[in-house]
């Protein structure tokens, strides 16, 4: 198993030394990606960390030059509040920049306010996630044309240069619906889970499984506190999510339970309540990698 480290590019200790130290020490401990989470427009008192964010796309380009050999990621874009050739273009442009190293999850989108305030249709978002991804793949990969009524774009003869470093961009899939499972098999090259506790992980996953995502590979977001006792919080939909905690033991399990099941990837959130300082998030992510990692 390979892991990441989910940076805070949101929340109210949200500060550019602190991303930048994060970025580098997750870097120098040989994490194998750093991701950053992505709202643009968030509504206020929405409960949720979010309402103070870094735009993603930005900032990972800002991450893309101060690093040298780590994945940049994103977990999970928003597809369907944006133009996905403009999208295409952003992520091939980090490509360049950072000699291949861009990767990417992404998912429908869950908050609708957010879709309201950015003018973008929450009901047919799944729809157009789906031709977004076709869209963004074609042009990586040197289609000329393309053409979708869902996204209401067509082009033909298209110049698309210069190149990503990458031929093919990796798509993981995120969200734990049926859809996002159908999706992950169909059109993504993966799938990005939500750190749920064991004993829902392994029910999700093995519907997965029977559905025919048995070969596909699976990766994970979850929270990681070096201090706490809890291994259970409320996540931003309000549903529990696993933290992963003091005892390193049973973290352990967690992690060879989730291997077990085919998880590839473990993406960890050092600041999962967008509250925690520097010196926590460089503990968390320094324990992480002692404890855990070898």
């Amino acid at each position: 198993m390979k892991f990441g480290v989910c940076l805070s590019n949101y929340g109210d200790t949200l500060d550019l030394e602190t991303l930048k130290i994060t970025a580098l020490e997750a870097e120098k401990l040989g994490y194998d990606s750093i991701w950053l989470t992505d709202h643009i427009l968030m509504t206020e008192n929405s409960g949720t960390h979010y309402e103070n964010i870094l735009e993603t796309m930005t900032s990972l380009a800002y991450l893309a030059a101060i690093t040298q050999k780590v994945n940049l990621g994103i977990s999970s874009l928003v597809m369907a509040l944006r133009n996905p050739v403009i999208v295409a273009k952003q992520l091939a442009t980090i490509d360049y920049l950072s000699h291949g190293r861009v990767v990417l999850a992404t998912g429908a989108g869950w908050n609708a306010d957010e879709f309201s305030n950015l003018g973008s249709d929450f009901h047919n978002r799944g729809k157009r996630l789906d031709e977004s991804i076709r869209l963004i793949k074609a042009l990586w990969r040197g289609d000329k044309k393309f053409e979708s009524p869902n996204l209401k774009q067509r082009f033909e003869a298209a110049s698309f240069s210069p190149k990503p470093v990458q031929k093919d961009l990796f798509v993981w899939i995120g969200g734990n619906s049926k859809a996002a499972m159908k999706r992950a098999r169909t059109i993504g090259d993966g799938w990005h889970i939500d750190g749920s506790p064991p004993v829902i992980f392994r029910k999700i996953v093995s519907e997965y499984k029977a559905t025919g995502g048995k070969n596909n590979p699976i990766s994970t977001r979850l929270a990681f506190n070096s201090k706490a006792k809890d291994t259970i919080y409320k996540g931003a939909k309000g549903d529990d999510q696993l933290m992963l905690s003091s005892n390193f033991e049973e973290d352990r399990a967690v992690l060879d339970e989730y291997e077990k099941l085919g998880v590839s990837l473990a993406t960890v959130e050092i600041d999962y309540n967008g509250a925690t300082s520097l010196e926590g998030q460089i503990e968390n992510l320094r324990t992480f990698a002692s404890k855990l990692m070898s």
